[in-house]
């Protein structure tokens, strides 16, 4: 091999691009390569960074250079923009072969179409949603940029060609405008507008209120005793459920009214619904002699769930991540760790969030990534890694002591980072994120691949403090392993952010202990924050080793005791839900299905630790079942729910889940709860399903910690994916 030369070599000739020079990608995206050929030489290769090809085209040598057999040319899209190295080969000789080098900066001049088919629709008086058809680029997409009434910017990336505005007023006019926005930064050269007016206020029911929440909704009516006998109550026009007069009552202090009186108000509970869903709701008030006396009824729409990162949040990483790696930066640091995240010395900013490093030729040369492969890794990047891990190198578990970054209302939890590595074809930046948003940045990547070249290669990708996916060796030299989690030397006094032997390279337990350690970690940090009587023993600290094992088992459907599997989502139960609403019986009833703190009896409902979600409980009425079985199926008569004065008929598992019923062979435990846990738990559950991200059909781990439920500590939901946790519903605090 002769030394590499940015000059011709006597074998091959470049004549295009010069060194140094500045090359622009044409409307395919692609640069011209060529040159001559030796008659006595063949064409290897031609490669732009990473990117080769053996593609050519060859015809006749130009005038005058007679001692050439032929031209040379190809067409290629280059990797990244900015700066790259363009090596061309040929062979000469058998086995040896002449190179020649050149730098060059590629650049995109071309802006990317204009947006077409802009449309507003879903005006209500408060919100309206944008949608538009996907704009093209020469050289690809970073997303599109939208502006409501000249104000600032929104991004969304590529792959979302939507956008939700809210915070308006009634019947007020505004105006939206969106541009595309490419990998170069260029923008559509005609912003696409359109303009809309928001809805009138809608009018409030007559005779009837309704209070939304995520899962549910309380609608509440004054009775007539003089005419009321029972109530039937139907819910998008089908029967939901005939009760009589004093079920749902309740007095001026909201105990249960009896006699329940023309002063008391009737509080029923329309649950399980899913988030922001709209509904009609209608009530036959029937007298005596079963003919409806009145009627009345009204319209209402269940609230979003508000997401653990906020959604522009989400669509400015995944963009500005697509846009880095297309530049040809090494990282890009997330909004909100901006300021925490040690810029290396000698590092080159791109643009906002965006760096280049003076030395990142480890990290380079071993992406994309690959999370088996063992590396041994040190250039400026690496170093930064390592500075911004936990001291110990133990696990990153997310944390509620955290700050709040750019967005107000987005959870950054501690000085924890995770990166996943954000590639087009074979070039890749890292994005480095707190793990909720990293997590959230990863699930996107799907809708942007779909219509871009940018890919989330590694969704493990590397994490710091965690397993550091393919840089293990570099954090965790001396690698354990163990033989189960009973076993392992972790106990809940420990320092979970310190703790040095996280590694497990060969142990099949680690997901099991980071399950662990996010629930001693959350337990301890509310229990401080909210002064909760509540605190770990060595009693509960096994109860709840063997509660994780028994569910991750059930996790991975097999026999005696496993670990569990990566990328599942768990949810704990509390004595309040996650907004602190109350559901003490309602979390001691899950408790108690489970085992009470032990063991499921019979051994079967083990297999309840580990439901799937079953939207609007489709499952069970598949199966010939209504929300009110226990009361309506002979089948299941009598049950522990007959005769219930003002108490709800709770179930575990879920209605909401394919183990609801009998449908996993064993019967629903029932148990009477206080009418006013029902709404609590279908707004957690809702919750749960919409910041965690539990799909139809997805399933979950429930984690019963009997103490946790005695204490009236909050419910709470976290995911344990291959990098670590994230709490993705985090428990409020006590008002």
């Amino acid at each position: 091999m002769t030394p590499p030369q940015e000059e011709n070599h006597s074998a091959i000739r470049v004549d295009a691009p010069e060194h140094g020079a500045e090359v622009a990608v044409d409307e395919e995206g692609k640069i011209d390569l060529g040159g001559v050929l030796h008659k006595h030489a063949t064409m290897v290769d031609v490669s732009v960074g990473k990117l080769v090809t053996t593609d050519f085209t060859l015809g006749p040598p130009p005038d005058g250079v007679s001692g050439w057999a032929s031209s040379w040319k190809t067409r290629l899209r280059p990797p990244e923009l900015g700066e790259n190295l363009v090596c061309t080969r040929a062979e000469r000789e058998p086995k040896r072969h002449a190179r020649v080098l050149r730098s060059i900066t590629v650049v995109d001049n071309i802006p990317p179409s204009n947006v077409a088919g802009l449309t507003v629709g879903d005006i209500t008086a408060y919100s309206a949603k944008v949608t538009w058809a996907a704009a093209t680029d020469n050289y690809g997409l970073a997303g599109y940029e939208i502006r409501v009434d000249g104000g600032a910017p929104h991004r969304t990336n590529s792959g979302t060609r939507s956008y939700t505005i809210t915070g308006l007023s009634p019947e007020t006019e505004h105006t939206v405008s969106v541009v595309a926005v490419d990998l170069a930064g260029n923008k559509s050269p005609t912003p696409a507008t359109a303009t809309f007016r928001t809805a009138q206020k809608p009018p409030e029911p007559v005779g009837l209120e309704f209070d939304p929440g995520e899962g549910g909704a309380l609608a509440t009516w004054h009775p007539d005793p003089a005419y009321d006998v029972t109530y039937r109550a139907f819910l998008d026009g089908s029967l939901y459920e005939e009760f009589s007069l004093k079920q749902y009552c309740e007095d001026t202090a909201g105990n249960p009214a009896d006699p329940c009186t023309a002063d008391s108000v009737v509080k029923y509970p329309i649950e399980p619904l899913e988030a922001l869903t709209s509904h009609t709701f209608r009530v036959d008030a029937i007298g005596e002699d079963g003919t409806k006396v009145r009627d009345f009824g009204g319209e209402f729409i269940t609230s979003a769930v508000e997401p653990t990162v906020p959604e522009a949040v989400t669509q400015q990483v995944t963009s500005e991540g697509s846009q880095c790696a297309a530049q040809g930066g090494d990282f890009y640091v997330a909004p909100s760790l901006r300021g925490d995240v040690p810029v290396p010395a000698g590092a080159t900013q791109v643009f906002e969030g965006c760096y280049t490093a003076a030395d990142a030729t480890c990290i380079e040369d071993n992406l994309p990534l690959d999370e088996d492969k063992k590396l041994d890794c040190d250039d400026d990047v690496t170093d930064m890694l390592k500075e911004v891990a936990p001291p110990g190198k133990g696990p990153a578990i997310d944390s509620l002591s955290g700050t709040t970054g750019g967005a107000t209302t987005q959870f950054v939890p501690g000085a924890a980072v995770q990166t996943v590595a954000w590639c087009a074809e074979s070039a890749c930046a890292l994005l480095l994120a707190p793990p909720t948003v990293a997590v959230e940045a990863a699930a996107g990547a799907a809708a942007t691949s779909a219509v871009a070249t940018f890919v989330v290669v590694t969704i493990a990708g590397i994490v710091i403090g965690i397993a550091l996916g393919v840089l293990w060796a570099i954090l965790f030299p001396t690698p354990i392993a163990i033989g189960g989690l009973l076993e392992y030397p972790i106990h809940h006094d420990d320092d979970l952010t310190t703790f040095d032997n996280w590694h497990l390279d060969e142990g099949d337990w680690y997901n099991s202990l980071k399950a662990y350690a996010q629930v001693i970690t959350t337990t301890k940090e509310v229990t401080d924050r909210d002064n909760l009587p509540f605190a770990w023993d060595d009693s509960e600290d096994a109860n709840l080793k063997r509660i994780i094992d028994t569910a991750c088992t059930a996790q991975r459907g097999t026999q005696g005791i496993a670990a569990c599997d990566d990328d599942v989502v768990v949810y704990v139960p509390g004595g309040t839900n996650y907004r602190r609403a109350p559901m003490k019986e309602t979390g001691t009833h899950i408790v108690e299905a489970m085992g009470n703190g032990s063991y499921p009896q019979p051994p079967g409902r083990s297999k309840w630790f580990y439901p799937g979600r079953s939207e609007r409980g489709q499952a069970a009425e598949a199966a010939g079942y209504d929300r009110n079985w226990y009361d309506n199926n002979p089948r299941f008569q009598p049950n522990v729910c007959n005769g219930r004065v003002a108490k709800t008929c709770d179930e575990f598992p879920f209605w909401g889940t394919d183990q609801a019923v009998d449908l996993s062979g064993l019967v629903a435990s029932l148990k009477p709860v206080p009418n006013s846990e029902s709404l609590p738990q279908a707004h957690d559950l809702s919750a749960f399903y919409g910041k965690c991200k539990v799909k139809d059909t997805d399933k979950f781990i429930v984690l019963p910690i009997k103490p946790w439920v005695e204490a009236n500590g909050p419910s709470f939901g976290f995911r344990i994916n291959p990098g670590g946790t994230d709490v993705c519903m985090q428990p409020k605090a006590i008002p």
